[in-house]
């Protein structure tokens, strides 16, 4: 991986390490924004179309469309090789490091709540990250609109902040969460495989739209 120069400052760097994310407002201009928003809402008109023709489709998560996208599209090339990204990696993941996946999740108008979690069952509380999520905000990322919530700092406990024996307790609000909230063309850099974190519901009338570049450590396996 080619060395660049670095771009986070030592208390972003710092933020980073500590809260298990950090939030970086308005790096991508309507210039760059306007040719992925069109794509990702096509991508999300066709989902809805083909489910409105099948009563019965394979959803993984009720109200959200979800879809793998190509990296070798150009739309989508700010979003996994902005300069930036190079040096969080660097940072959390070690001196290599690989592109993993580039994806949509965009949750629907009406969009529930997720309940809070990691995305690794085998979390990592000290030592390099397993990963690095890139989440660009594509449109706004509001109050209302199914923002991401996180609770700072735990992927650097053992213990659950929820009670993991009682009923639903990782779907309600949670003292320590943080609801983000940034302006198009940002992006939320975060440990997704052992920091807790969720979608929120979206009570806006239109999808809320985000790609995000995963990074691992050491060398793509193949």
């Amino acid at each position: 991986m080619r060395q660049q120069a670095e771009l986070l400052s030592t208390q972003q760097r710092e933020s980073l390490e500590r809260d298990g994310y950090l939030l970086v407002p308005s790096l991508l201009d309507e210039t760059v924004l306007g040719p992925i928003a069109s794509h990702l809402e096509e991508l999300v008109r066709q989902t809805v179309a083909a489910w409105d023709a099948d009563p019965s489709p394979a959803i993984v998560e009720s109200g959200v469309v979800r879809a793998k996208l190509d990296r070798a599209d150009p739309d989508f090339t700010p979003c996994s090789e902005h300069p930036l990204l190079s040096d969080a990696a660097a940072a959390v993941l070690g001196p290599t490091w690989y592109l993993a996946a580039l994806s949509l999740r965009a949750p629907l108008p009406g969009c529930d709540h997720q309940g809070l979690h990691p995305d690794f069952e085998e979390r990592r509380i000290a030592g390099p990250w397993q990963t690095l999520s890139a989440m660009w905000c594509i449109t706004a990322f509001t109050p209302d609109n199914g923002p991401l919530r996180v609770i700072p700092g735990s992927h650097r406990v053992k213990e659950p902040p929820i009670d993991m024996l009682a009923f639903g307790s990782a779907m309600g609000p949670h003292p320590d969460e943080v609801k983000i909230v940034a302006p198009a063309g940002s992006v939320i850099l975060f440990n997704s495989a052992d920091l807790w974190h969720s979608g929120t519901h979206n009570y806006s009338p239109a999808p809320r739209l985000a790609v995000t570049a995963g990074f691992g450590p050491g060398s793509p396996s193949c």
